[in-house]
């Protein structure tokens, strides 16, 4: 069996960081969870995750540090995420659906993907508008903190209703053993508001796979 090394966080950087280079989380606390993100992006350049369960075991910690700066300074930005396990993808039903309330704003902050083929498969996965969920089921989003607010938005899988428009974001990858861990960049997230739902869909490939994905509420 091989173990695994212990890898640094964008959480460890933080505290060995001299407090006069970070920027003032008081008087500009998006700025410093711009910063935060940036640095994370520098730390996993050099450390990129190996398997699903690393992105994911890391993602938890750093949005779970992230969510208690929303807390302290900006309660009504919070960050949740849903799952889905082991199901196989469709090209005519969603893996995961986020839905916006009908006066709410939702922000993509991540998203990790990973395969559990059992012989080479690649699959490509979209990121597209679609209407009103049909035939969805409900999945409860989960906080990144216990006194975050419930979700305002609705959020599920296997709803069939039609895309529309245009994929904003597509992801190609080999479902056996392959995964994919894509972090929005400060400034080129992807939104949506106001009732729209956002699907994640099979374009191609029907693999098993494993699903997280991690958004804000504004």
């Amino acid at each position: 069996m091989r173990i695994l090394a212990p890898r640094s966080s964008v959480i460890s950087l933080v505290t060995a960081t001299p407090r006069r280079r970070l920027p003032s989380i008081i008087k500009d606390p998006q700025g410093y969870k711009a910063w935060l993100r940036w640095q994370r992006e520098g730390v996993q350049a050099r450390q990129v995750p190996r398997s699903y369960q690393e992105a994911l075991d890391e993602a938890m910690a750093f949005w779970t540090h992230y969510e208690q700066v929303n807390r302290d300074f900006l309660p009504d930005d919070p960050v949740y995420s849903i799952f889905r396990s082991g199901a196989a993808l469709s090209t005519t039903a969603d893996h995961l659906g986020f839905g916006a309330s009908s006066t709410g704003q939702v922000r993509m902050l991540e998203i990790i993907i990973g395969g559990e083929a059992t012989a080479s498969a690649v699959n490509r996965i979209v990121m597209q508008l679609s209407g009103n969920p049909t035939g969805q089921t409900a999945i409860t989003p989960e906080k990144f903190n216990t006194h975050s607010p419930a979700a305002a938005g609705v959020y599920g899988h296997s709803s069939t209703t039609a895309l529309s428009g245009n994929p904003k974001n597509v992801f190609a990858f080999n479902a056996f053993g392959g995964f994919v861990d894509y972090k929005y960049p400060p400034g080129g997230e992807l939104y949506f508001k106001d009732g729209d739902e956002l699907s994640w869909r099979s374009a191609s490939g029907t693999s098993t796979c494993s699903s997280t994905g991690i958004f804000e509420e504004l």
